[in-house]
């Protein structure tokens, strides 16, 4: 690996040009736009991913593996799934040969942009809206109070890991929190864990607490999120749903003493549960009403591969069957046949926790609708994450999203514009799933997949699928292209045409 302190020569860099190496022990990624370097931790502060592999647009790099993006100048994180800061280096340059040296101290924020009403911005949420919009509020300089309030116990956490590594027994605790208090307090965020809200009043501009304390806002930003759907048969036995970091360590225990699981819905919650069972040695049927697992988001290919790798990994698969009743130690289907378990999880899809914005009288349409500026029909309030309908652009028309990274950025997003910025929101959705050693990487919104492109092979794992709805692409699926998948998020971002989204992927693997 190159040694920067050493130096290399200008010419071998090309505008747009990225290059790991080293100074001293520590790995380093040397960036080059027009006559200038940077240098920056060589991984991002999210899943370690190699930013060398990234997208480099503008004065900003972006993460290989779950899209998140910093800012080469300043190191920071500006949007999500990183919240945390890359190192900085000193970088000169004698003549041709350029030096990367010691770490630089971390420029301080933007000045605050925030009109001088507003003292203070309170989030309802700690989830990945909630927390990403806390932290962007101090990272664009804002000195008000922040405020962010969770039912939860625990320190916000890192969500998409709970059905991934840290179910199948390869994650420590210690991965898990977003944030440590540390930081919570450094970034001077008012943290209240086990605090629950009983109801906003929008004339006084305050939020009353279950414990009797009445907070008051100048903005308030509304980040709920979501509750898993529960079932709706009879029961004579535990059955387990995964949302938070308490019903992972509940199902971590129960799965300790378990031989054989059965997951009802073959939604992506159920599908990595399975996989993580399956790394502990948990025998798992899994029961879906549709006749091939993400069928209705993937396409009947991408479906019918999801499939075929859970099969080979031991899952038996119960397609086309619902289940009528759960006893002690079998789950009972619409045909009259059983599946023996000792442990029951459901994953069957979220309800948006719509509740405070109803009572406060919000405008509502199978979430809370929210304008390109993510504000709600009432100006002092936003909405991001889960619970927010949001104007696409490029779906011409307002959706929602359950998605972990898109709920930060509207998020980050809220927080922008509850201070003034007036910003639209354009960024694409993306999302990751995990199976064993596959991973699905999907950039964009597809509410249908019947109209669907695929190229590459799937079976040698370098495939991607092209989605489209009324004639026009609304997202792209790829397996271990993530050059693809970078490109194609770029290419939304930026409001290319179709012809241009296309050719990216077609460039990369010729003909479908």
């Amino acid at each position: 690996m190159t040694d920067f302190t050493q130096g290399i020569r200008a010419d071998d860099l090309a505008d747009g040009g990225m290059i790991a190496g080293k100074v001293g022990e520590e790995e380093v990624l040397l960036a080059r736009r027009g006559d200038e370097f940077f240098a920056v931790s060589a991984h991002c502060t999210h899943y370690h991913g190699p930013l060398a592999e990234g997208l480099l647009i503008g004065e900003t790099v972006h993460c290989p593996w779950h899209h998140a993006c910093f800012d080469l100048r300043t190191g920071h994180a500006i949007a999500s799934p990183a919240l945390r800061s890359l190192q900085t280096y000193e970088v000169t340059r004698d003549g041709d040969l350029v030096r990367v040296g010691t770490p630089a101290s971390s420029p301080a924020g933007p000045a605050a942009s925030s009109p001088p009403q507003i003292e203070s911005i309170l989030i309802l949420g700690a989830g990945a809206a909630g927390s990403f919009a806390a932290s962007e509020l101090r990272r664009l300089g804002y000195t008000g109070r922040v405020t962010l309030l969770t039912r939860e116990e625990r320190l916000p956490y890192d969500k998409p890991n709970l059905s991934k590594d840290y179910l199948a027994g390869k994650a420590p605790q210690d991965w898990i929190p977003l944030l440590s208090e540390e930081e919570f307090a450094e970034r001077r965020i008012d943290l209240r864990l086990g605090a629950t809200v009983e109801s906003i009043d929008t004339q006084q501009r305050e939020v009353k607490l279950a414990s009797g304390e009445t907070l008051k806002y100048d903005r308030l930003i509304l980040a709920t999120g979501s509750s898993p759907r529960r079932l709706d048969i009879p029961a004579n036995a535990n059955v387990h749903y995964l949302r938070t970091w308490n019903d992972a360590d509940a199902l971590i225990a129960a799965a300790e003493g378990a031989r054989k699981a059965v997951i009802i819905g073959g939604s992506f919650i159920g599908l990595e549960t399975a996989a993580s069972l399956r790394e502990r040695n948990v025998e798992v049927t899994l029961i879906g009403s549709d006749e091939r697992p993400l069928e209705k988001v993937l396409g009947r290919e991408v479906g019918e591969f999801v499939k075929r790798t859970h099969e080979s990994h031991g899952v038996r698969f119960r397609l086309g069957r619902r289940p009528t009743e759960i006893r002690s130690d079998a789950v009972v289907l619409d045909d009259g046949t059983s599946e023996p378990c000792d442990l029951v999880i459901a994953g069957i899809g979220v309800t948006p926790n719509l509740g405070l914005a109803e009572r406060a009288g919000l405008a509502i349409d199978r979430g809370i609708v929210v304008d390109e500026y993510l504000q709600t029909s009432d100006p002092h309030i936003f909405a991001a994450g889960d619970i927010a309908r949001f104007p696409s652009a490029r779906n011409g028309s307002a959706i929602r999203v359950e998605h972990w990274v898109a709920a930060g950025r509207l998020g980050q997003a809220a927080a922008r514009n509850a201070l003034g910025q007036r910003e639209p929101f354009h960024n694409v959705p993306f999302f990751w799933s995990q199976h064993y050693d596959l991973v699905f990487a999907y950039v964009g919104h597809a509410t249908r997949a019947d109209d669907v492109q695929l190229f590459g092979s799937l079976d040698a794992t370098n495939a991607a699928a092209i989605y489209r709805e009324n004639g026009r692409i609304t997202a792209v699926t790829t397996l271990y292209r993530d050059d693809v998948s970078l490109a194609v998020e770029a290419a939304m971002e930026r409001g290319d045409s179709d012809e241009a989204i296309f050719d990216i992927v077609q460039r990369a693997f010729g003909s479908a």
